[in-house]
C-alpha cells in the first residue's frame, strides 16, 4: 500500500508540474510598449502637485496646524481648495493658527535649478489683514531666516483692493529680494476682490530670467537673476511663514507675521521654466 500511495503521489505531482508548464506556454505576453506611460514619471518636471480636492494627501501627507477647525475646503478654481481662517491677536501675529505643513516639496529643491512656482489664490477685502503680513507658501530652509522661497502679502491701505505681494528667493547662501517692491504703484490690482487669481514665478537659470504672471499674463520680468536653493530645504508650509512651523523662530517671536486668511488652490512647484504659452494655457484651463 505505502508502494502504491508513492506511486500515486508523484503521479499526481508530475501532473500538476506538466498542468502548470503547458499553462504557461499558453499564455499570450504583451509586447512591450503596449502599456500606457507615466505623464509625470518620477524625474519629471511636476515636482509636487497639491490639488486640495477635499483630502490632506495630494502628493505627500500634510499635517494641519494646532486647529483644524480653522482650516476648511471651499470651492476652488477646478474642485476644492484649502480656506485658510487664522485669528488674530489683540498685539498683532496668529493667536489661533491656520495653515498647512508638508515634511518637503518632494525633491523639487535639491534638483530644480530652473523652476516654476504656480498657484492660485482668493481672498476678499473684508479678509484682508490691516495690520500682520500674512505668509502664503513658505519653502523653509533650517539655515535661512527667509527660507528658499517665501512668498507673502504685506499690510497698510486696508481699504485698497491691491495687494503688496512679496517674494523672497535663496541666493545660495545669500538672498533675493528683487521681487518685493510691489507696493505703491507697483501693487497687484484687485487681487482682494473674492475671485481666483493664479500667480506663477517662473525662473530661467540659463538665461537668468525671472518672469512673474498674473491671470495668465506677464506681470513683471527681470534679467540677470541669481536664484540657488541654499542645500537646506526642510518643510513646506502652506498659508504661513515657516516659522509657523517652528523653522528659524516662531510666531512668538515675531508677532508682525500672520497666516494667509484666504483660499489656495491648485499649488504646484515645476524643476523647469515654463513659457508663457504654458502660463496662459494652465489659466485658461484653471490649473
Amino acid at each position: 500500500m505505502r508502494i502504491i500511495h508513492k506511486i500515486l503521489k508523484s503521479a499526481a505531482i508530475v501532473l500538476i508540474v506538466g498542468v502548470a508548464i503547458n499553462g504557461c506556454e499558453k499564455i499570450d505576453h504583451p509586447a512591450l510598449g503596449d502599456y500606457p506611460t507615466d505623464s509625470n514619471p518620477p524625474g519629471g518636471p511636476v515636482k509636487f502637485y497639491a490639488a486640495y480636492d477635499n483630502i490632506n494627501a495630494d502628493s505627500i501627507r500634510a499635517t494641519f496646524a494646532n486647529t483644524d477647525s480653522v482650516t476648511s475646503y471651499v470651492a476652488g478654481v477646478s474642485g476644492q481648495a484649502i480656506q485658510f481662517n487664522p485669528v488674530w491677536g489683540a498685539s498683532g501675529g496668529d493667536s489661533v493658527y491656520s495653515f498647512l505643513v508638508y515634511p518637503n516639496a518632494n525633491d523639487f529643491a535639491t534638483t530644480a535649478t530652473s523652476f516654476t512656482l504656480s498657484f492660485w489664490m482668493n481672498i476678499p477685502l473684508a479678509k484682508k489683514d490691516p495690520v500682520n503680513a500674512d505668509g502664503i507658501i513658505a519653502l523653509s530652509s533650517t539655515s535661512n531666516f527667509w527660507g528658499n522661497i517665501t512668498v507673502y502679502a504685506d499690510h497698510f491701505t486696508p481699504s485698497s483692493d491691491s495687494m503688496q505681494l512679496k517674494f523672497h528667493f535663496a541666493n545660495g547662501l545669500g538672498d533675493n529680494w528683487d521681487f518685493a517692491g510691489y507696493t505703491g504703484v507697483n501693487m497687484w490690482p484687485g487681487m482682494y476682490d473674492g475671485n481666483w487669481h493664479q500667480v506663477v514665478f517662473s525662473y530661467d537659470a540659463t538665461s537668468l530670467t525671472a518672469t512673474l504672471y498674473r491671470d495668465g499674463v506677464q506681470f513683471d520680468q527681470k534679467k540677470n537673476e541669481t536664484i540657488v536653493f541654499d542645500g537646506n530645504a526642510s518643510s513646506l508650509v502652506v498659508g504661513g511663514f515657516e516659522q509657523a512651523a517652528n523653522i528659524q523662530g516662531n510666531y512668538a517671536g515675531n508677532t508682525w507675521m500672520s497666516g494667509f486668511p484666504g483660499a489656495i488652490d491648485q499649488l504646484k512647484f515645476y524643476a523647469e521654466a515654463l513659457s508663457s504659452t504654458d502660463v496662459a494655457t494652465n489659466y485658461a484651463n484653471k490649473q
